[in-house]
């Protein structure tokens, strides 16, 4: 029997002795992407995932979970008791046309609840971020040389885009601002997405799943003095809660990068959770304002469901 035929029944045996260990033990999936075709994982900044490999993943999630939203998961991992199945969380981030247009059916067809963190930067027009311009200017071949870019060593090598976009990011906001404009032009009309305008995310509202916030702007909150972080975690924030018709009380952090300071900052926005993309379980005595992600497996279902099974195992009665 080969290795991919046996994860399924590796991750159920896993999930099963999870389940009888005490304590509250839970976890959330970040997914970002969801389309035909599917994307190069390593090769591409924000790959899609496959659509037919998706919904696979939906019906495993909802069949071997208790399935919750963003700002449930924390209290229902407190509330889990041995032997119950362990809460997760399906999310998605960034604003992404394809929420709408792809993910939306599949999630409804799997009756799957979902929490999409956004930012509203494209409520009304296009808005492209550097990470867009740089995987549109990598499409069309025009990056490795170019010297708006910074460099790094094999940038066209597994992991290269996101080297060089790492140091795009560490960029002053100023400097970064003109690239993705430039890269933006030289473009033409070639990005991918036109973002999430303010139709399609009522439709997400609408039909009833959670939103909450990303973020307009998208900044490494972390690299952001106090003020500036305080009104990142404001500005745009009262449109999108008039949309959802309800106060947003979770936060995705910009890259899933927080640290202490930067929780405490949403806490006082007055955020009641808040995710990282830190790859580990949430306990039910963790930092509700700092709780990890796991990022979907883009090999298969049972891979998503033994790596998850893994983490709740080895850490559920933390």
């Amino acid at each position: 029997m080969t290795k991919r035929r046996l994860r399924a029944p590796a991750a159920r045996v896993l999930l099963l002795a999870a389940r009888l260990r005490p304590g509250g033990a839970g976890a959330a999936l970040c997914y970002h992407r969801v389309g035909d075709p599917q994307g190069r994982a390593g090769y591409e900044l924000v790959p899609a995932l496959g659509s037919r490999l998706f919904a696979d993943q939906l019906r495993l999630l909802r069949d071997r979970f208790a399935l919750v939203t963003a700002s449930q998961l924390p209290e229902a991992v407190a509330a889990r008791r041995r032997g119950a199945p362990h809460p997760l969380a399906v999310t998605f981030d960034d604003d992404l046309a394809g929420h709408a247009t792809v993910t939306l059916d599949l999630l409804r067809s799997a009756g799957v609840p979902a929490t999409f963190f956004v930012g509203g930067a494209a409520l009304d027009r296009p808005r492209p971020f550097f990470w867009e311009a740089l995987q549109a200017a990598l499409d069309a071949g025009t990056a490795a040389d170019d010297p708006l870019l910074p460099q790094v060593d094999d940038a066209a090598g597994p992991g290269g885009a996101h080297r060089v976009a790492e140091a795009i990011r560490r960029l002053p906001r100023d400097e970064r601002d003109a690239l993705t404009e430039a890269l933006t032009e030289r473009a033409d009309g070639a990005l991918r997405e036109p973002g999430l305008r303010e139709p399609a995310l009522r439709q997400i509202a609408d039909a009833g799943f959670e939103l909450g916030f990303h973020t307009r702007d998208h900044e490494s909150l972390d690299l952001l003095g106090d003020g500036e972080l305080a009104g990142a975690l404001r500005d745009g924030r009262e449109r999108l809660e008039a949309i959802a018709g309800r106060p947003l009380r979770s936060v995705a952090y910009p890259f899933g990068l927080a640290d202490a300071r930067v929780a405490r900052a949403a806490q006082a926005a007055g955020f009641q959770t808040g995710y990282t993309l830190a790859a580990e379980p949430v306990h039910a005595h963790d930092d509700p304002l700092l709780l990890g992600r796991f990022q979907p497996s883009f090999a298969s279902a049972d891979r998503t469901a033994l790596e998850l099974a893994r983490a709740l195992a080895g850490g559920a009665g933390r």
